[in-house]
């Protein structure tokens, strides 16, 4: 089961230039099972793409992302706006496991130096021996950096999920998480990727995927 794990939509996300109905329309056209909308610190956009893809009978899962001191968070099974900006990673961590969620760190590694360089040795240890999983293949990352989150992952036991970061619908789908298993829920979701039952992959590894094309509408 292939899902788009960290996609923007216009509504909630400024950045970002997807419609909503298009990005559905586009979704299933490429063959992709189900999309994670994860807005910048706010919940609308993703409780609006879930409610119109029940409409339409196309999987939207839902999430956020919040900006911490720790950088930013994916986030699931939390149905909240973030209570801030810059959020204390420990406070938000805290009141997400309480509720039964998840947090993911984002693009770990963008940059120069990334985590590292960011919060040190000690600060990128506690970070990655306390979060549920870690982006390992960001869509708007480059190869090199994702192949240090990948080797993070690894030295820490996390699951490794994959997303595209889309805020245009020509990256929909870039970076994606291959799911073992049939997922139904938000529920299903965050047992899977507890489980490890769950492998990032770029869109060329997935070849039954349509690629968009030149004669897509936007």
């Amino acid at each position: 089961m292939l899902v788009d794990m960290h996609v923007h939509t216009a509504p909630c996300s400024p950045c970002s230039f997807i419609d909503p109905e298009m990005m559905l329309e586009w979704a299933e056209r490429m063959g992709l099972d189900a999309l994670c909308v994860t807005e910048h610190d706010e919940i609308c956009g993703a409780q609006q793409a879930w409610e119109l893809g029940r409409k339409r009978g196309f999987r939207v899962f839902r999430g956020v992302e919040v900006y911490t001191e720790m950088g930013d968070m994916l986030v699931f099974g939390w149905l909240k706006d973030a209570p801030g900006w810059k959020v204390p990673y420990r406070e938000l961590l805290e009141e997400v496991h309480s509720s039964g969620g998840i947090v993911i760190p984002a693009h770990p590694f963008r940059g120069q130096g990334g985590l590292e360089e960011m919060l040190g040795g000690e600060g990128m240890r506690e970070l990655l021996s306390t979060c549920d999983a870690l982006e390992v293949i960001n869509g708007g990352t480059s190869p090199d950096h994702n192949r240090v989150a990948a080797e993070a992952a690894r030295r820490f036991g996390l699951p490794g999920v994959g997303g595209s970061d889309a805020h245009h619908l020509a990256q929909l789908g870039r970076a994606l998480t291959e799911f073992e298993r049939e997922i139904e829920s938000e529920e299903d979701l965050m047992r899977e990727i507890r489980a490890g039952r769950c492998r990032a992959i770029y869109m060329k590894d997935a070849p039954r995927l349509r690629r968009p094309s030149a004669g897509w509408s936007i």
